[in-house]
C-alpha cells in the first residue's frame, strides 16, 4: 500500500513539474506553437464576369491612376485586374458640381487597342454620382479581351444631370492592361 501511494505521489509531483514548465515560468519549455497568418495579395475575390475564371487563375494588377476630366465631372480608373482574358476596372466618378449626374451602367463601352468592343452590362456600378460627391465601383467586361491588347479605352455614354458634361460622354484613354 505504502509503494502505490509513492507512486502516485511521484506521478502527481512529475505532473506538477510539467504543470509549472508549461506555465510560463519557463519558457524554454513551452510547448511549440506555429502561427499560420494567411495574408491577401490585395487582389479581391473576382465577381462578376471573372467569377467564371478557374480558382487558379493568375490575377494580374495593373495600378495608377487613369482619369479624365470634362466640365464639372472627373472619371478615374485606379486598378485593372485581369485573368485568363476576363478584365475588371475599379473607377471612381467625382461629381464637382450642385446637381447629381447618371452614369448609367448601360452606358458603358470599353474599346481596346485592337479596336474591338466590350460590353459591361454584369459590372457593379451604381450610376448615381450626387452632387459634390464621388462613387466608386467596378466595371467587369462581359467578353474576354482577346490576345495582343495592351491598353483599354472606357467610356460612358449617357451621362445625365443638369451639370453633366457636354455631349453626355466622357472618355478615359490609355488604361493599360497587366501583364
Amino acid at each position: 500500500m505504502i509503494a502505490i501511494a509513492g507512486v502516485a505521489v511521484g506521478v502527481l509531483a512529475s505532473l506538477g513539474v510539467i504543470q509549472f514548465a508549461l506555465s510560463g515560468e519557463n519558457s524554454a519549455a513551452q510547448p511549440n506553437t506555429t502561427s499560420t497568418t494567411t495574408t491577401s495579395n490585395g487582389v479581391q475575390t473576382p465577381d462578376g464576369a471573372l467569377e467564371t475564371t478557374e480558382p487558379s487563375a493568375d490575377v494580374k494588377v495593373q495600378t495608377g491612376s487613369f482619369k479624365q476630366q470634362r466640365g464639372m465631372l472627373t472619371i478615374e480608373v485606379t486598378r485593372v485586374e485581369a485573368a485568363n482574358g476576363r478584365v475588371k476596372l475599379f473607377v471612381t466618378a467625382t461629381n464637382a458640381s450642385q446637381a447629381r449626374m447618371t452614369l448609367p451602367v448601360n452606358g458603358i463601352a470599353v474599346l481596346d487597342d485592337l479596336k474591338r468592343t466590350y460590353a459591361a452590362s454584369s459590372s457593379k456600378w451604381d450610376g448615381l454620382v450626387t452632387q459634390g460627391t464621388t462613387a466608386s465601383g467596378t466595371v467587369v467586361l462581359d467578353e474576354k479581351v482577346g490576345a495582343g491588347v495592351n491598353s483599354l479605352t472606357l467610356t460612358f455614354n449617357s451621362i445625365s444631370g443638369q451639370f453633366a458634361p457636354t455631349g453626355a460622354a466622357i472618355t478615359v484613354t490609355g488604361i493599360p492592361l497587366p501583364k
